[in-house]
């Protein structure tokens, strides 16, 4: 885990550091896509693997941390099963695989609004990926998940995003921490206690409706905002920005044949289909968003 700190005009400290996995016991039996870039190429390997012997069962799932709702990565996991499902569709060998989502809420994806639900269910329906919802899970051992009635999920391959905690070094630390270990701030990304310290990211003990999550695009919100805050306290300025106001669900929902654009805000949510062109949209969002990362090419406006 990389700890990342920056200091502007060398007054104000801006905390960054990402955030910790929960911990499973036996979850480093399985393969997480929010993890290290090198766990893609064990997740591609062990896909390729079982597309060479011809059948299998593939399990994907999230978790979710009950002292911080916000603090979870569902999304990912449902591209990649409906993905999954599409690339063994295109081999011809669909019909020899068994795929199940597990996550322990009753109902995941719900903070994506209530419109998304529906959608959801129809494309596990669709594509024959069985559901398994709604129960704790305590535990990985090897091909198969544990659930708090002692029941199992056996998978030849499992594919699970843990959800984060606060970082394991601010424990030590005498930062205000919520319950779930993430740092107190304010709407301006202050540190409540501390004039000159601001926390930004998965880090940060976000405030806002029930449907929060720490998504990127709200991270890179609340360094804009935060920058933008400490220069305004160095001209003596008392305008601010606060990240509360701007917070939404946003996101491009990958079916591998197609997409759904995902918006939710406080006042309205929507989902939107879009068949096949959404597929190579979303293709396209990341090629641009790598390369405008990189600085090989220019970032638009508002983007």
């Amino acid at each position: 885990m990389v700890c990342e700190t920056q200091i502007l005009s060398y007054d104000y400290l801006v905390v960054a550091f990402g955030a910790d996995k929960m911990k499973h016991k036996g979850v480093e039996n399985t393969l997480s896509i929010c993890g290290k870039p090198e766990i893609s190429l064990a997740i591609r390997d062990g896909l390729d693997q079982l597309i060479e012997k011809g059948s299998g069962k593939i399990a994907v799932g999230f978790g979710g941390n009950p002292k911080d709702k916000s603090a979870v990565r569902g999304g990912p996991a449902f591209e990649l099963i409906f993905n999954i499902h599409n690339l063994l569709k295109k081999k011809k060998l669909r019909q020899n695989f068994e795929l199940t989502f597990f996550a322990p809420m009753e109902q995941p994806g719900t903070r994506m609004g209530q419109n998304a639900l529906p959608m959801l269910n129809k494309l596990f329906d669709r594509y024959h990926i069985e559901k398994r919802f709604g129960k704790k899970i305590t535990g990985f051992e090897p091909n198969s998940i544990v659930f708090e009635d002692e029941s199992k999920l056996n998978a030849d391959l499992i594919l699970f995003i843990p959800a984060s905690a606060g970082h394991r070094v601010l424990q030590s630390s005498d930062l205000p921490l919520s319950d779930a270990g993430f740092i107190r701030i304010d709407n301006f990304c202050q540190v409540h206690g501390y004039s000159e310290v601001y926390a930004i990211g998965d880090i940060a003990a976000m405030e806002g409706p029930e449907w929060i999550a720490k998504q990127g695009h709200v991270a890179e919100l609340m360094g804009r905002n935060a920058a933008f805050n400490i220069l305004e306290t160095e001209k003596g300025s008392e305008k601010r920005k606060g990240y509360q106001e701007s917070l939404n669900i946003l996101c491009v929902m990958d079916t591998g044949d197609g997409a759904a654009f995902v918006f939710r805000n406080d006042k309205k949510s929507f989902l939107i289909p879009m068949p096949i062109v959404g597929h190579w949209m979303k293709k396209g969002w990341g090629t641009y968003s790598k390369l405008t990362k990189v600085g090989k090419f220019l970032r638009l406006p508002g983007m």
